[in-house]
């Protein structure tokens, strides 16, 4: 649902940026969870990992309550037949009164949506199976390189192979860290080269390290 909201919320001009924030504040993340493994894994007692979980809930308890204070999108409101609404949010996070062309935008795709009859149908249909079957082929695939394996159980993995519990935590550190350079040179690269030329060489690359 983030890039989703951030989409419908953020200028058109600064949605391929956010939606790249988006992904580039996972990794960070993920990189910060992986220290804080390490770190509390020095814990005499044995007991660090306690430490470690509850910590988890201080990310989950800010993002909670975060959502609390935030508003509906335009286009969300358009679609529970909120307009006047709708307008005023959109003038809210503009910063102006001048978005009449953009909300009328929005109104007209809104109303167009509404007019496709049986969506699913279409989806499957001869005009639209190439991108189904993209829809469909691309994460499916890119689960099965098994890189959620190597990211959610690294330690695990890395002990199988011999590592000691420092070792092992400590090479999931630098997963995570690779992890955050690669998005960086993705965001420096996607508008300079194109997504398909990243999606090739990301491809290449997993080919030839696997």
């Amino acid at each position: 649902s983030v890039p989703v909201y951030l989409s419908e919320m953020a200028p058109a001009n600064l949605r391929g940026a956010l939606n790249i924030g988006f992904q580039l504040f996972i990794t960070i993340g993920i990189l910060a969870a992986n220290l804080v493994n390490y770190g509390t894994n020095k814990i005499k007692g044995g007991w660090g990992w306690r430490v470690s979980l509850a910590l988890a809930a201080v990310p989950a308890v800010i993002m909670t309550v975060g959502a609390l204070f935030l508003p509906d999108t335009p286009n969300s409101l358009i679609e529970r037949g909120h307009q006047e609404r709708a307008k005023q949010m959109l003038q809210r996070i503009r910063g102006t009164t001048e978005v009449d062309e953009e909300f009328q935008d929005l109104i007209e795709a809104s109303e167009s949506s509404k007019q496709v009859k049986h969506p699913w149908a279409n989806i499957v249909s001869r005009k639209y199976r190439p991108q189904f079957v993209m829809a469909l082929v691309i994460p499916f695939f890119q689960q099965l390189t098994g890189i959620n394996v190597i990211m959610f159980y690294a330690p695990v993995l890395f002990k199988t192979i011999g590592f000691g519990n420092n070792a092992s935590l400590m090479s999931a550190v630098i997963t995570g860290v690779v992890n955050v350079v690669a998005t960086l040179v993705s965001v420096y690269c996607v508008d300079k080269y194109g997504r398909r030329f990243l999606f090739l060489e990301g491809g290449i690359q997993m080919f030839l390290c696997q």
